[in-house]
Protein backbone atom coordinates (compact mmCIF):
# COMPACT_ATOMS: atom_id res chain seq x y z
CA UNK A 1 0.00 0.00 0.00
CA UNK A 2 3.05 2.73 0.13
CA UNK A 3 2.33 5.32 1.46
CA UNK A 4 -0.71 6.95 -0.21
CA UNK A 5 -3.50 6.69 2.54
CA UNK A 6 -7.11 5.81 1.65
CA UNK A 7 -10.31 5.58 3.83
CA UNK A 8 -10.01 3.44 6.94
CA UNK A 9 -14.48 2.69 7.63
CA UNK A 10 -15.25 1.82 4.19
CA UNK A 11 -18.70 1.38 5.12
CA UNK A 12 -19.11 4.55 5.53
CA UNK A 13 -17.10 6.84 4.04
CA UNK A 14 -17.44 10.12 5.85
CA UNK A 15 -16.02 8.90 9.49
CA UNK A 16 -12.92 10.23 10.23
CA UNK A 17 -10.06 7.48 9.85
CA UNK A 18 -7.34 7.27 7.74
CA UNK A 19 -4.95 4.45 6.79
CA UNK A 20 -1.39 5.79 7.55
CA UNK A 21 0.97 3.47 5.76
CA UNK A 22 -0.26 0.09 6.93
CA UNK A 23 -1.35 1.49 10.25
CA UNK A 24 -4.83 2.71 10.69
CA UNK A 25 -5.39 6.16 13.16
CA UNK A 26 -8.91 6.57 14.40
CA UNK A 27 -10.51 9.10 16.50
CA UNK A 28 -13.67 8.78 18.99
CA UNK A 29 -14.83 9.42 22.55
CA UNK A 30 -15.15 8.02 25.85
CA UNK A 31 -19.20 8.38 25.93
CA UNK A 32 -21.01 5.87 24.89
CA UNK A 33 -23.39 6.31 21.86
CA UNK A 34 -20.36 8.78 20.08
CA UNK A 35 -17.50 6.45 19.79
CA UNK A 36 -17.38 4.52 16.31
CA UNK A 37 -13.70 3.15 17.32
CA UNK A 38 -14.65 -0.65 17.81
CA UNK A 39 -16.24 -0.37 14.17
CA UNK A 40 -12.71 1.23 12.94
CA UNK A 41 -11.13 -1.80 14.73
CA UNK A 42 -13.70 -4.32 13.11
CA UNK A 43 -12.63 -2.25 9.44
CA UNK A 44 -8.95 -2.45 10.65
CA UNK A 45 -9.07 -6.01 11.31
CA UNK A 46 -10.60 -6.35 8.06
CA UNK A 47 -8.53 -5.09 5.76
CA UNK A 48 -5.34 -6.14 7.75
CA UNK A 49 -3.96 -2.98 9.27
CA UNK A 50 -2.94 -1.81 12.77
CA UNK A 51 -4.95 0.04 14.81
CA UNK A 52 -4.27 3.17 16.36
CA UNK A 53 -6.77 5.15 18.89
CA UNK A 54 -7.18 8.96 19.44
CA UNK A 55 -9.69 9.56 22.14
CA UNK A 56 -11.06 13.10 22.83
CA UNK A 57 -11.67 15.23 25.78
CA UNK A 58 -13.83 17.55 26.83
CA UNK A 59 -10.04 19.01 27.98
CA UNK A 60 -9.16 19.11 24.23
CA UNK A 61 -11.84 21.32 23.16
CA UNK A 62 -10.87 23.59 26.12
CA UNK A 63 -7.42 23.86 25.10
CA UNK A 64 -7.77 23.36 21.53
CA UNK A 65 -10.10 25.95 20.74
CA UNK A 66 -8.73 29.16 20.70
CA UNK A 67 -6.07 28.09 18.43
CA UNK A 68 -8.29 26.31 15.86
CA UNK A 69 -10.95 29.90 15.77
CA UNK A 70 -7.33 31.74 15.07
CA UNK A 71 -6.84 28.77 12.08
CA UNK A 72 -10.16 29.63 10.47
CA UNK A 73 -9.94 33.02 10.97
CA UNK A 74 -13.69 32.78 12.18
CA UNK A 75 -15.57 31.04 14.84
CA UNK A 76 -15.33 27.38 14.57
CA UNK A 77 -18.65 26.25 13.28
CA UNK A 78 -18.60 22.41 14.40
CA UNK A 79 -17.93 20.52 17.13
CA UNK A 80 -15.89 17.76 15.07
CA UNK A 81 -13.44 20.26 13.55
CA UNK A 82 -11.37 19.73 16.76
CA UNK A 83 -10.66 15.83 16.36
CA UNK A 84 -10.57 16.48 12.41
CA UNK A 85 -7.33 18.72 13.41
CA UNK A 86 -6.11 15.97 15.79
CA UNK A 87 -6.26 13.42 13.25
CA UNK A 88 -4.90 15.66 10.72
CA UNK A 89 -1.43 16.15 13.33
CA UNK A 90 -1.21 12.24 13.76
CA UNK A 91 -1.05 11.52 10.21
CA UNK A 92 1.15 14.28 9.24
CA UNK A 93 3.88 12.66 11.39
CA UNK A 94 3.54 9.54 9.15
CA UNK A 95 2.26 10.72 5.22
CA UNK A 96 1.61 14.33 3.61
CA UNK A 97 -1.61 13.38 2.05
CA UNK A 98 -4.94 11.69 3.01
CA UNK A 99 -8.30 10.74 1.42
CA UNK A 100 -11.41 11.76 3.00
CA UNK A 101 -15.14 10.95 2.29
CA UNK A 102 -16.46 14.57 2.16
CA UNK A 103 -19.14 15.03 0.21
CA UNK A 104 -20.36 11.72 -0.18
CA UNK A 105 -23.48 12.13 1.79
CA UNK A 106 -24.22 15.36 -0.23
CA UNK A 107 -23.92 13.13 -3.25
CA UNK A 108 -25.58 9.82 -2.36
CA UNK A 109 -28.63 11.03 -0.24
CA UNK A 110 -26.38 9.75 3.58
CA UNK A 111 -28.57 12.01 6.09
CA UNK A 112 -31.56 11.09 7.80
CA UNK A 113 -33.29 14.64 6.77
CA UNK A 114 -32.99 13.15 2.85
CA UNK A 115 -35.22 10.51 3.77
CA UNK A 116 -37.42 12.98 5.81
CA UNK A 117 -37.80 15.26 2.43
CA UNK A 118 -40.11 12.68 1.33
CA UNK A 119 -42.51 13.44 3.79
CA UNK A 120 -42.48 17.16 3.94
CA UNK A 121 -45.89 17.72 1.48
CA UNK A 122 -47.55 14.58 2.97
CA UNK A 123 -46.97 15.81 6.12
CA UNK A 124 -47.71 19.61 6.09
CA UNK A 125 -51.34 18.36 4.46
CA UNK A 126 -52.33 17.74 8.07
CA UNK A 127 -54.25 20.34 9.03
CA UNK A 128 -51.78 23.79 10.77
CA UNK A 129 -53.87 23.21 14.79
CA UNK A 130 -52.99 19.49 14.32
CA UNK A 131 -49.70 19.55 13.36
CA UNK A 132 -48.57 22.93 15.30
CA UNK A 133 -51.40 22.54 18.52
CA UNK A 134 -51.02 19.27 19.23
CA UNK A 135 -48.01 16.95 17.41
CA UNK A 136 -45.83 19.64 18.13
CA UNK A 137 -45.73 20.56 21.85
CA UNK A 138 -45.76 16.42 22.35
CA UNK A 139 -42.19 15.73 20.15
CA UNK A 140 -41.19 18.91 22.42
CA UNK A 141 -41.89 17.13 25.62
CA UNK A 142 -40.12 14.13 24.74
CA UNK A 143 -36.87 14.14 26.98
CA UNK A 144 -33.79 13.83 24.67
CA UNK A 145 -33.59 10.69 23.60
CA UNK A 146 -36.40 11.49 21.27
CA UNK A 147 -33.86 14.46 19.89
CA UNK A 148 -34.18 12.61 15.99
CA UNK A 149 -37.85 12.71 16.35
CA UNK A 150 -38.07 16.47 17.95
CA UNK A 151 -36.02 17.65 15.00
CA UNK A 152 -37.86 16.01 12.48
CA UNK A 153 -41.12 17.23 13.59
CA UNK A 154 -39.76 20.96 14.15
CA UNK A 155 -38.17 20.60 10.79
CA UNK A 156 -40.94 19.17 8.63
CA UNK A 157 -43.57 21.86 10.46
CA UNK A 158 -41.33 24.89 8.54
CA UNK A 159 -43.53 25.11 5.11
CA UNK A 160 -40.99 27.77 3.44
CA UNK A 161 -38.52 24.90 1.82
CA UNK A 162 -35.69 27.66 2.03
CA UNK A 163 -36.21 28.11 5.74
CA UNK A 164 -36.65 24.54 6.03
CA UNK A 165 -33.33 23.35 4.25
CA UNK A 166 -31.89 25.72 6.54
CA UNK A 167 -32.80 24.41 10.12
CA UNK A 168 -32.39 20.74 9.03
CA UNK A 169 -28.89 21.82 10.15
CA UNK A 170 -29.41 23.03 13.40
CA UNK A 171 -29.97 26.41 12.75
CA UNK A 172 -32.81 28.50 14.34
CA UNK A 173 -35.71 28.77 12.78
CA UNK A 174 -36.32 32.56 11.79
CA UNK A 175 -39.07 33.21 14.78
CA UNK A 176 -36.60 31.62 17.61
CA UNK A 177 -33.97 33.49 15.75
CA UNK A 178 -35.50 37.20 16.45
CA UNK A 179 -36.51 36.18 19.89
CA UNK A 180 -33.15 35.42 21.12
CA UNK A 181 -31.54 38.38 19.04
CA UNK A 182 -31.50 41.82 20.26
CA UNK A 183 -30.33 43.20 16.82
CA UNK A 184 -32.35 42.55 13.66
CA UNK A 185 -31.91 40.80 11.02
CA UNK A 186 -33.02 39.95 7.65
CA UNK A 187 -36.08 38.31 8.06
CA UNK A 188 -35.80 35.33 5.48
CA UNK A 189 -34.17 34.42 2.01
CA UNK A 190 -35.38 35.95 -1.03
CA UNK A 191 -35.78 35.61 -4.49
CA UNK A 192 -34.57 32.26 -6.01
CA UNK A 193 -30.89 33.01 -5.84
CA UNK A 194 -28.41 30.09 -5.36
CA UNK A 195 -29.12 27.65 -2.77
CA UNK A 196 -32.90 27.87 -3.62
CA UNK A 197 -32.98 27.75 -7.21
CA UNK A 198 -32.94 24.34 -8.02
CA UNK A 199 -35.56 23.48 -10.74
CA UNK A 200 -39.26 23.06 -9.07
CA UNK A 201 -40.19 20.31 -11.13
CA UNK A 202 -37.44 18.11 -9.57
CA UNK A 203 -38.01 15.58 -6.68
CA UNK A 204 -37.65 16.94 -3.13
CA UNK A 205 -34.30 14.98 -2.74
CA UNK A 206 -32.97 16.41 -5.67
CA UNK A 207 -33.96 20.06 -4.47
CA UNK A 208 -32.14 19.25 -1.20
CA UNK A 209 -29.34 17.78 -2.01
CA UNK A 210 -28.69 20.49 -4.54
CA UNK A 211 -29.41 22.51 -1.82
CA UNK A 212 -26.44 20.81 -0.19
CA UNK A 213 -24.01 20.42 -2.56
CA UNK A 214 -24.26 24.41 -3.35
CA UNK A 215 -24.35 25.21 0.47
CA UNK A 216 -23.32 23.50 3.12
CA UNK A 217 -20.54 21.04 0.93
CA UNK A 218 -18.57 23.84 -0.18
CA UNK A 219 -19.36 26.36 2.75
CA UNK A 220 -18.63 24.27 5.41
CA UNK A 221 -17.61 20.77 5.36
CA UNK A 222 -14.89 21.30 2.27
CA UNK A 223 -13.44 24.78 3.39
CA UNK A 224 -13.45 23.28 7.27
CA UNK A 225 -11.51 20.04 6.27
CA UNK A 226 -8.75 21.93 4.04
CA UNK A 227 -7.99 24.32 7.01
CA UNK A 228 -7.93 21.72 9.47
CA UNK A 229 -5.30 19.38 7.88
CA UNK A 230 -3.49 21.99 6.54
CA UNK A 231 -3.24 23.70 10.09
CA UNK A 232 -1.51 20.24 10.43
CA UNK A 233 0.73 20.18 7.52
CA UNK A 234 -1.85 17.87 5.50
CA UNK A 235 -3.79 17.91 2.15
CA UNK A 236 -6.86 16.27 1.96
CA UNK A 237 -8.42 15.33 -1.16
CA UNK A 238 -11.82 13.96 -1.83
CA UNK A 239 -12.73 11.39 -4.10
CA UNK A 240 -16.10 11.26 -3.81
CA UNK A 241 -16.48 14.75 -5.42
CA UNK A 242 -14.51 13.74 -8.45
CA UNK A 243 -16.78 15.11 -11.23
CA UNK A 244 -17.45 12.04 -13.38
CA UNK A 245 -18.80 10.27 -10.64
CA UNK A 246 -20.65 13.12 -9.74
CA UNK A 247 -22.30 13.29 -13.04
CA UNK A 248 -22.97 9.73 -13.35
CA UNK A 249 -24.71 9.90 -9.87
CA UNK A 250 -26.85 12.77 -10.34
CA UNK A 251 -27.97 10.93 -13.49
CA UNK A 252 -29.75 8.08 -11.36
CA UNK A 253 -33.49 8.33 -10.09
CA UNK A 254 -33.99 9.12 -6.36
CA UNK A 255 -34.37 5.12 -6.04
CA UNK A 256 -30.48 4.56 -5.98
CA UNK A 257 -30.00 6.88 -3.40
CA UNK A 258 -32.47 6.57 -0.76
CA UNK A 259 -34.68 3.54 -0.80
CA UNK A 260 -37.03 3.24 2.02
CA UNK A 261 -35.65 4.34 5.24
CA UNK A 262 -32.49 3.33 3.96
CA UNK A 263 -29.74 6.18 2.76
CA UNK A 264 -26.96 5.91 0.13
CA UNK A 265 -28.08 2.56 -1.20
CA UNK A 266 -26.31 2.21 -4.10
CA UNK A 267 -22.85 2.54 -2.12
CA UNK A 268 -23.73 0.13 -0.09
CA UNK A 269 -25.07 -2.20 -2.27
CA UNK A 270 -21.67 -1.48 -4.43
CA UNK A 271 -19.79 -2.36 -1.12
CA UNK A 272 -21.50 -6.06 -0.43
CA UNK A 273 -18.25 -7.51 -1.61
CA UNK A 274 -16.17 -5.73 0.47
CA UNK A 275 -17.33 -4.85 3.74
CA UNK A 276 -18.54 -6.83 6.22
CA UNK A 277 -22.54 -7.52 6.95
CA UNK A 278 -22.21 -5.77 10.55
CA UNK A 279 -20.72 -2.67 9.60
CA UNK A 280 -22.65 -2.57 6.54
CA UNK A 281 -25.92 -2.38 8.15
CA UNK A 282 -25.14 -0.63 11.03
CA UNK A 283 -27.33 2.66 11.82
CA UNK A 284 -26.09 5.85 11.08
CA UNK A 285 -24.06 7.68 14.01
CA UNK A 286 -22.47 10.66 11.83
CA UNK A 287 -19.33 12.12 13.19
CA UNK A 288 -21.26 13.64 16.24
CA UNK A 289 -19.30 15.03 19.23
CA UNK A 290 -20.80 14.74 22.79
CA UNK A 291 -20.94 18.70 23.25
CA UNK A 292 -24.23 18.27 24.77
CA UNK A 293 -22.59 16.06 27.97
CA UNK A 294 -19.66 18.05 27.97
CA UNK A 295 -21.39 21.81 28.46
CA UNK A 296 -23.72 19.63 31.11
CA UNK A 297 -20.18 18.37 32.82
CA UNK A 298 -16.89 19.53 32.27
CA UNK A 299 -17.62 22.22 30.04
CA UNK A 300 -20.13 24.07 32.03
CA UNK A 301 -18.21 26.75 33.76
CA UNK A 302 -16.40 27.48 30.70
CA UNK A 303 -19.26 27.82 28.67
CA UNK A 304 -21.28 29.42 31.85
CA UNK A 305 -18.18 32.41 32.03
CA UNK A 306 -18.31 32.77 28.01
CA UNK A 307 -22.18 33.03 28.02
CA UNK A 308 -23.54 34.91 31.38
CA UNK A 309 -20.02 36.16 33.13
CA UNK A 310 -19.19 39.73 33.61
CA UNK A 311 -16.57 39.62 30.73
CA UNK A 312 -18.75 38.67 28.12
CA UNK A 313 -18.49 40.43 25.25
CA UNK A 314 -21.41 39.03 23.21
CA UNK A 315 -24.12 39.13 26.09
CA UNK A 316 -25.34 42.45 24.73
CA UNK A 317 -26.52 40.66 21.89
CA UNK A 318 -29.12 38.61 22.96
CA UNK A 319 -32.24 38.99 24.97
CA UNK A 320 -30.99 37.73 28.25
CA UNK A 321 -33.76 36.05 29.69
CA UNK A 322 -33.84 33.87 26.49
CA UNK A 323 -30.67 32.65 26.69
CA UNK A 324 -30.29 31.91 29.88
CA UNK A 325 -33.80 29.85 29.27
CA UNK A 326 -32.17 28.27 26.70
CA UNK A 327 -29.10 27.49 28.48
CA UNK A 328 -31.09 26.29 31.72
CA UNK A 329 -33.22 24.06 29.46
CA UNK A 330 -29.67 22.47 28.09
CA UNK A 331 -27.59 22.13 31.22
CA UNK A 332 -30.98 20.57 33.10
CA UNK A 333 -30.88 17.97 30.19
CA UNK A 334 -35.13 19.38 29.17
CA UNK A 335 -33.57 20.63 25.17
CA UNK A 336 -30.86 19.87 23.65
CA UNK A 337 -29.59 23.34 22.17
CA UNK A 338 -25.99 21.73 21.63
CA UNK A 339 -25.90 23.44 17.94
CA UNK A 340 -27.04 26.84 19.04
CA UNK A 341 -24.91 27.15 22.51
CA UNK A 342 -21.87 25.98 20.48
CA UNK A 343 -21.84 28.53 18.04
CA UNK A 344 -22.66 31.27 20.71
CA UNK A 345 -19.58 29.91 22.22
CA UNK A 346 -17.47 30.17 19.27
CA UNK A 347 -18.74 33.97 18.46
CA UNK A 348 -17.82 34.66 22.17
CA UNK A 349 -14.34 33.55 21.62
CA UNK A 350 -13.84 35.01 18.22
CA UNK A 351 -15.01 38.52 19.96
CA UNK A 352 -12.11 37.68 22.45
CA UNK A 353 -9.48 37.16 20.23
CA UNK A 354 -10.25 39.64 17.48
CA UNK A 355 -13.24 42.27 17.55
CA UNK A 356 -11.75 43.85 21.12
CA UNK A 357 -8.66 44.02 19.63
Amino acid sequence: MGSQPTDTDISKPDAVAVILQRDVAGVGFGEAGYSELAYAAEAARHIGTAHHELVVTDRDVIDRLPKLIAFRDAPVSEPSDIPIHMLASEAARTVKMVLTGEGSDELLGGYPKHVAEHLAHGYQQLPRSLRHGLIAPLAYALPYGFHRVKTAVNNLNIEDARERYISWFGALDFAARDRLATRRLRAAPTGNAPPFDADPCNSPLRRILYFDQTSWLPDNLLERADRMTMAASIESRVPYLDHHLAAFVSSLPDRFRIRGRQTKWILREAGRQLIPERILKRPKVGFRVPVNQWFRNGMRGFLGDHLQGVSSLTRDYYDTQVLDRMLADHLSGRQNNEKLLWSLLNLEIWHRQYASA
